[in-house]
Protein backbone atom coordinates (compact mmCIF):
# COMPACT_ATOMS: atom_id res chain seq x y z
CA UNK A 1 0.00 0.00 0.00
CA UNK A 2 1.26 3.16 -0.61
CA UNK A 3 2.32 5.50 1.75
CA UNK A 4 1.32 9.23 0.98
CA UNK A 5 3.86 11.80 1.63
CA UNK A 6 2.90 15.77 1.95
CA UNK A 7 4.30 17.82 -0.36
CA UNK A 8 7.35 20.12 0.54
CA UNK A 9 5.17 22.99 0.15
CA UNK A 10 2.24 21.38 2.52
CA UNK A 11 4.91 21.13 5.24
CA UNK A 12 6.09 24.83 4.93
CA UNK A 13 2.57 26.06 5.18
CA UNK A 14 2.47 24.03 8.84
CA UNK A 15 5.48 25.23 9.52
CA UNK A 16 6.02 28.13 8.79
CA UNK A 17 4.36 31.46 10.60
CA UNK A 18 2.49 33.85 8.40
CA UNK A 19 4.04 36.23 6.24
CA UNK A 20 2.35 39.47 7.61
CA UNK A 21 3.30 38.47 11.26
CA UNK A 22 6.91 37.90 10.02
CA UNK A 23 7.10 41.31 8.61
CA UNK A 24 5.65 42.54 11.67
CA UNK A 25 7.97 40.99 13.83
CA UNK A 26 10.76 42.22 11.75
CA UNK A 27 10.41 45.88 11.92
CA UNK A 28 9.17 45.69 15.70
CA UNK A 29 12.56 44.03 17.01
CA UNK A 30 15.32 45.91 14.55
CA UNK A 31 13.30 49.20 16.21
CA UNK A 32 12.43 47.73 19.61
CA UNK A 33 9.21 49.28 19.32
CA UNK A 34 5.91 48.88 18.34
CA UNK A 35 5.08 52.37 18.04
CA UNK A 36 7.93 53.00 15.25
CA UNK A 37 7.11 49.55 13.66
CA UNK A 38 3.43 50.92 13.08
CA UNK A 39 4.61 54.22 11.83
CA UNK A 40 7.09 52.24 9.36
CA UNK A 41 4.11 49.92 8.12
CA UNK A 42 1.59 52.57 8.52
CA UNK A 43 -0.74 50.55 10.29
CA UNK A 44 -1.90 51.31 14.33
CA UNK A 45 0.15 49.75 17.41
CA UNK A 46 -2.71 47.86 18.09
CA UNK A 47 -2.49 45.77 15.12
CA UNK A 48 1.67 45.44 15.47
CA UNK A 49 0.59 43.75 19.18
CA UNK A 50 -1.84 41.25 17.51
CA UNK A 51 0.33 40.01 14.92
CA UNK A 52 3.16 40.10 17.75
CA UNK A 53 0.77 38.06 19.78
CA UNK A 54 -0.20 35.71 16.87
CA UNK A 55 3.31 34.97 15.81
CA UNK A 56 4.10 34.01 19.57
CA UNK A 57 0.84 31.93 19.90
CA UNK A 58 2.09 30.11 16.35
CA UNK A 59 5.71 29.78 17.65
CA UNK A 60 4.42 28.16 21.01
CA UNK A 61 6.61 31.25 22.72
CA UNK A 62 7.76 34.74 23.55
CA UNK A 63 9.67 36.71 20.61
CA UNK A 64 9.72 40.03 23.38
CA UNK A 65 10.10 40.42 26.54
CA UNK A 66 7.86 43.18 27.77
CA UNK A 67 8.70 45.90 30.43
CA UNK A 68 7.01 48.96 31.77
CA UNK A 69 9.12 51.03 29.35
CA UNK A 70 10.13 49.26 26.48
CA UNK A 71 10.69 45.79 24.58
CA UNK A 72 13.37 43.52 24.29
CA UNK A 73 14.07 40.59 22.23
CA UNK A 74 14.48 37.07 24.06
CA UNK A 75 16.74 34.76 23.20
CA UNK A 76 14.46 32.93 20.81
CA UNK A 77 13.29 36.62 19.57
CA UNK A 78 17.09 36.76 18.53
CA UNK A 79 17.35 33.62 16.86
CA UNK A 80 13.78 34.79 14.83
CA UNK A 81 15.07 38.16 14.16
CA UNK A 82 18.37 36.56 12.52
CA UNK A 83 16.88 34.12 10.37
CA UNK A 84 13.81 36.56 9.16
CA UNK A 85 16.38 39.75 8.42
CA UNK A 86 18.31 36.99 6.22
CA UNK A 87 15.40 35.53 4.73
CA UNK A 88 13.62 38.96 3.95
CA UNK A 89 16.36 40.61 2.85
CA UNK A 90 16.90 37.76 0.04
CA UNK A 91 13.64 37.91 -0.91
CA UNK A 92 14.08 41.56 -1.12
CA UNK A 93 16.96 41.40 -2.94
CA UNK A 94 16.09 39.09 -5.55
CA UNK A 95 12.84 40.80 -5.93
CA UNK A 96 14.54 43.91 -6.87
CA UNK A 97 16.78 42.40 -8.98
CA UNK A 98 13.85 40.59 -11.13
CA UNK A 99 11.79 43.76 -11.11
CA UNK A 100 14.73 45.81 -12.19
CA UNK A 101 14.99 43.37 -14.91
CA UNK A 102 11.44 43.47 -16.08
CA UNK A 103 10.75 47.12 -15.98
CA UNK A 104 14.08 48.08 -17.55
CA UNK A 105 13.60 45.50 -20.44
CA UNK A 106 17.31 45.38 -20.46
CA UNK A 107 20.12 43.14 -19.02
CA UNK A 108 23.35 44.42 -18.04
CA UNK A 109 26.59 42.99 -18.05
CA UNK A 110 29.71 44.85 -16.66
CA UNK A 111 33.47 44.35 -17.84
CA UNK A 112 36.76 45.90 -17.47
CA UNK A 113 37.55 49.01 -19.37
CA UNK A 114 40.55 47.12 -21.42
CA UNK A 115 38.10 44.13 -21.60
CA UNK A 116 35.10 46.15 -22.92
CA UNK A 117 36.86 48.21 -25.40
CA UNK A 118 38.88 45.69 -27.08
CA UNK A 119 36.84 42.30 -26.46
CA UNK A 120 33.85 42.93 -26.25
CA UNK A 121 32.65 45.81 -27.80
CA UNK A 122 33.85 44.48 -31.35
CA UNK A 123 31.37 41.30 -30.67
CA UNK A 124 28.63 42.27 -29.68
CA UNK A 125 27.37 43.49 -32.82
CA UNK A 126 27.02 39.97 -33.48
CA UNK A 127 25.17 39.03 -30.52
CA UNK A 128 22.89 42.36 -31.66
CA UNK A 129 22.27 40.90 -34.95
CA UNK A 130 21.76 37.13 -33.85
CA UNK A 131 19.44 38.71 -31.24
CA UNK A 132 17.96 42.25 -32.07
CA UNK A 133 15.15 42.01 -29.31
CA UNK A 134 17.48 42.24 -26.72
CA UNK A 135 18.48 45.09 -25.10
CA UNK A 136 21.90 45.21 -23.33
CA UNK A 137 23.28 47.55 -20.91
CA UNK A 138 27.02 47.54 -21.14
CA UNK A 139 29.42 49.18 -17.91
CA UNK A 140 32.77 49.13 -18.28
CA UNK A 141 34.90 49.80 -15.40
CA UNK A 142 37.98 49.35 -13.07
CA UNK A 143 36.15 49.90 -9.90
CA UNK A 144 35.90 46.40 -8.41
CA UNK A 145 32.33 47.44 -6.30
CA UNK A 146 31.12 48.54 -9.51
CA UNK A 147 31.98 45.07 -11.62
CA UNK A 148 30.38 43.66 -8.39
CA UNK A 149 27.37 46.06 -8.20
CA UNK A 150 23.91 44.61 -7.72
CA UNK A 151 22.54 46.35 -10.45
CA UNK A 152 24.90 44.18 -12.54
CA UNK A 153 23.33 41.14 -14.16
CA UNK A 154 26.45 39.36 -15.99
CA UNK A 155 30.04 40.28 -15.32
CA UNK A 156 33.47 39.56 -16.79
CA UNK A 157 36.08 39.40 -14.78
CA UNK A 158 39.30 38.10 -12.86
CA UNK A 159 39.19 35.86 -10.34
CA UNK A 160 36.19 33.98 -8.46
CA UNK A 161 36.19 35.97 -5.34
CA UNK A 162 33.45 37.76 -3.66
CA UNK A 163 30.79 36.29 -5.68
CA UNK A 164 28.47 35.09 -3.49
CA UNK A 165 24.94 34.74 -4.98
CA UNK A 166 26.15 34.20 -8.54
CA UNK A 167 26.76 31.41 -10.90
CA UNK A 168 30.12 31.43 -12.16
CA UNK A 169 31.58 30.02 -15.41
CA UNK A 170 35.48 29.38 -15.76
CA UNK A 171 36.53 31.39 -19.26
CA UNK A 172 40.14 31.32 -19.81
CA UNK A 173 43.78 32.05 -18.34
CA UNK A 174 45.24 35.35 -18.30
CA UNK A 175 48.39 35.72 -20.84
CA UNK A 176 51.10 38.54 -21.28
CA UNK A 177 53.78 39.12 -23.69
CA UNK A 178 55.19 42.71 -24.91
CA UNK A 179 53.78 44.16 -27.78
CA UNK A 180 54.50 47.49 -29.70
CA UNK A 181 53.37 49.08 -33.11
CA UNK A 182 54.88 48.60 -36.44
CA UNK A 183 55.54 52.50 -36.25
CA UNK A 184 57.72 51.78 -33.06
CA UNK A 185 59.80 49.17 -34.83
CA UNK A 186 60.40 51.44 -37.92
CA UNK A 187 63.62 52.98 -36.70
CA UNK A 188 64.98 50.60 -33.74
CA UNK A 189 66.31 47.08 -33.18
CA UNK A 190 63.69 44.47 -32.90
CA UNK A 191 64.10 43.13 -28.96
CA UNK A 192 64.54 39.25 -29.60
CA UNK A 193 65.28 38.26 -25.51
CA UNK A 194 63.26 39.58 -22.41
CA UNK A 195 66.35 41.25 -21.17
CA UNK A 196 66.39 43.15 -24.27
CA UNK A 197 63.18 45.04 -23.61
CA UNK A 198 65.21 47.05 -20.83
CA UNK A 199 67.05 49.25 -23.76
CA UNK A 200 63.57 50.28 -24.77
CA UNK A 201 61.06 52.87 -23.68
CA UNK A 202 58.50 50.94 -21.56
CA UNK A 203 54.88 52.20 -20.96
CA UNK A 204 53.13 51.29 -17.52
CA UNK A 205 49.98 51.04 -16.15
CA UNK A 206 48.90 53.11 -13.03
CA UNK A 207 49.75 51.17 -9.90
CA UNK A 208 46.41 52.44 -8.14
CA UNK A 209 44.15 50.61 -11.02
CA UNK A 210 45.47 47.18 -10.00
CA UNK A 211 44.34 48.90 -6.75
CA UNK A 212 40.95 49.88 -7.61
CA UNK A 213 40.09 46.34 -9.56
CA UNK A 214 41.42 44.83 -6.24
CA UNK A 215 43.80 42.43 -8.38
CA UNK A 216 47.36 41.41 -8.23
CA UNK A 217 49.50 43.59 -10.44
CA UNK A 218 50.46 42.25 -13.91
CA UNK A 219 52.97 45.13 -15.01
CA UNK A 220 56.49 45.01 -15.78
CA UNK A 221 58.43 44.49 -12.69
CA UNK A 222 56.36 41.15 -12.46
CA UNK A 223 56.51 40.02 -16.19
CA UNK A 224 60.61 40.84 -16.39
CA UNK A 225 60.95 38.98 -12.91
CA UNK A 226 59.15 36.23 -13.69
CA UNK A 227 61.46 35.44 -17.16
CA UNK A 228 64.63 35.91 -14.46
CA UNK A 229 65.62 39.58 -16.15
CA UNK A 230 68.86 40.17 -14.47
CA UNK A 231 68.57 42.80 -11.97
CA UNK A 232 64.72 42.63 -11.83
CA UNK A 233 64.19 40.94 -8.78
CA UNK A 234 60.96 42.06 -6.91
CA UNK A 235 62.27 41.77 -3.35
CA UNK A 236 65.51 44.00 -4.58
CA UNK A 237 64.31 47.85 -4.39
CA UNK A 238 67.34 49.05 -6.91
CA UNK A 239 65.78 46.98 -9.43
CA UNK A 240 65.45 49.85 -12.22
CA UNK A 241 62.87 49.76 -14.85
CA UNK A 242 62.39 52.46 -18.00
CA UNK A 243 61.12 55.17 -17.19
CA UNK A 244 57.74 56.27 -19.85
CA UNK A 245 54.48 56.89 -19.80
CA UNK A 246 52.09 55.72 -17.10
CA UNK A 247 48.25 55.75 -17.55
CA UNK A 248 45.51 55.03 -15.95
CA UNK A 249 43.58 52.72 -17.92
CA UNK A 250 44.26 49.91 -20.18
CA UNK A 251 42.49 51.90 -23.50
CA UNK A 252 44.97 55.20 -22.89
CA UNK A 253 48.01 52.57 -22.50
CA UNK A 254 46.89 50.73 -25.85
CA UNK A 255 46.19 53.88 -28.06
CA UNK A 256 50.05 55.16 -27.05
CA UNK A 257 51.33 51.82 -27.99
CA UNK A 258 49.83 51.78 -31.26
CA UNK A 259 50.72 55.75 -31.68
CA UNK A 260 54.19 54.04 -31.46
CA UNK A 261 54.85 55.98 -28.23
CA UNK A 262 56.74 52.60 -26.74
CA UNK A 263 56.34 48.71 -25.85
CA UNK A 264 53.70 47.84 -23.86
CA UNK A 265 52.41 44.26 -21.92
CA UNK A 266 49.32 42.91 -24.03
CA UNK A 267 46.29 40.61 -22.99
CA UNK A 268 45.96 38.11 -25.14
CA UNK A 269 41.90 38.11 -24.96
CA UNK A 270 42.52 42.38 -24.87
CA UNK A 271 45.11 42.40 -27.89
CA UNK A 272 44.86 39.62 -29.80
CA UNK A 273 42.40 40.91 -32.52
CA UNK A 274 45.08 43.71 -32.76
CA UNK A 275 47.96 41.60 -33.40
CA UNK A 276 45.91 39.29 -35.80
CA UNK A 277 45.04 42.36 -37.28
CA UNK A 278 49.00 43.74 -37.75
CA UNK A 279 48.41 46.99 -35.82
CA UNK A 280 50.55 45.50 -33.02
CA UNK A 281 53.18 43.01 -33.23
CA UNK A 282 54.15 40.68 -30.31
CA UNK A 283 57.86 40.80 -29.36
CA UNK A 284 59.84 37.91 -28.24
CA UNK A 285 59.03 34.54 -27.39
CA UNK A 286 57.92 35.32 -23.91
CA UNK A 287 54.52 34.60 -23.14
CA UNK A 288 53.65 34.42 -19.29
CA UNK A 289 50.68 32.21 -18.52
CA UNK A 290 49.74 34.27 -15.15
CA UNK A 291 47.68 31.10 -13.91
CA UNK A 292 44.85 34.01 -13.06
CA UNK A 293 41.41 32.77 -14.30
CA UNK A 294 38.77 35.05 -16.04
CA UNK A 295 35.23 33.98 -15.20
CA UNK A 296 31.55 35.01 -16.51
CA UNK A 297 29.67 35.55 -13.02
CA UNK A 298 25.88 35.26 -13.62
CA UNK A 299 23.52 36.78 -10.53
CA UNK A 300 21.69 32.92 -9.57
CA UNK A 301 18.31 34.35 -9.42
CA UNK A 302 18.29 35.52 -13.16
CA UNK A 303 20.22 32.23 -15.13
CA UNK A 304 16.57 31.26 -16.30
CA UNK A 305 15.56 34.83 -17.46
CA UNK A 306 15.60 33.96 -21.41
CA UNK A 307 17.72 37.19 -22.37
CA UNK A 308 20.08 36.36 -19.42
CA UNK A 309 20.20 32.87 -21.03
CA UNK A 310 20.86 33.89 -24.34
CA UNK A 311 23.75 36.36 -23.86
CA UNK A 312 25.29 34.58 -21.58
CA UNK A 313 25.59 31.39 -23.92
CA UNK A 314 26.74 33.34 -26.47
CA UNK A 315 29.19 34.71 -24.66
CA UNK A 316 30.67 30.93 -23.32
CA UNK A 317 30.36 30.17 -27.09
CA UNK A 318 32.63 33.18 -27.73
CA UNK A 319 36.03 31.24 -25.85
Amino acid sequence: MAVHRPRRSSLLRKQLPGINGLVTFEAAARHLSFTLAANELCVSQAAVSRQVKRLEEQLGCAVFRRTQRRIELTKDGHKLFQAVTMGLGHIASVSSDIRRTQSTGQITIASTLGFSSFWLMPRIRAFHQQYPDVKVHVIASDNAQELRSDKVDLALTCGNNQLQGNQTHYLFSEQAYPVCSPEYLSNRQTPLQAADLLQHRLLHLDEQLWDNIGWDAIDWPAWLDHFDVPGMDLDDDTAKIPAGFTFNNYPLLIQAVLDGEGIALGFEHSTGDLVAQGKLIRLTDKVWDTGRGYYLAIKSNLVHHPDVQALSQWLLNSF
